[in-house]
Order: structure tokens, then C-alpha cells, then sequence
């Protein structure tokens, strides 16, 4: 036999749970009040990700074993090793 549990709306009036009087308006001795310790406040200087001088566009290319082992020896992330050889290879201005 299945029990059937009322249901209770939020309009419906519950003797003993909504027999009491709470005052219009409640006055906070606010002498008395702690800080939230779960806010914090805000950003802080320097938080969070710098932006790259240059906007970094994702391309993939095709390297022969030999050529990622000649990238590896001058820096372990292969995108770093890229990049310093296109700056070594650029042209100094005078």
C-alpha cells in the first residue's frame, strides 16, 4: 500500500509554525557585527593571467624527427624553440 505525503504550499497556513509576530522593523548593533570571512575583496594588483605582448595565433605544422630533436635541445617546449629561432633570424634595426 503506498502512502500518499501532502503537499504543503507556500500560501497555506501551518498552525505553530506561523503563529508568531516578528517586528516591522530589527535595529543591528552594527558594533557588533563580524566581517564575512567568505568575501574577499576583490581583484588584487597584479592577479590573474598577463597578457601576451603579441597575440598568439595557434597553427599546426609538420616537423621530421630530426628537425623537433634540433628544437628540444634549445628549449624543451617546442613553440618556445620556435619562437627563438624566428627571433634570431630576424633582422636587427640600426
Amino acid at each position: 500500500m503506498k502512502t500518499r505525503t501532502r503537499k504543503i504550499f507556500l500560501t497555506e497556513h501551518i498552525p505553530g509554525l506561523d503563529d508568531y509576530e516578528l517586528p516591522a522593523e530589527f535595529k543591528f548593533d552594527r558594533a557588533k557585527l563580524k566581517p564575512n570571512r567568505f568575501v574577499h575583496g576583490g581583484k588584487r594588483p597584479g592577479a590573474g593571467r598577463k597578457p601576451a605582448p603579441a597575440p598568439i595565433v595557434r597553427k599546426t605544422i609538420t616537423l621530421t624527427q630530426p628537425q623537433v630533436n634540433y628544437l628540444r635541445r634549445l628549449d624543451t617546449n617546442l613553440s618556445r624553440a620556435i619562437r627563438k629561432l624566428i627571433d634570431a633570424a630576424k633582422p636587427t634595426r640600426s
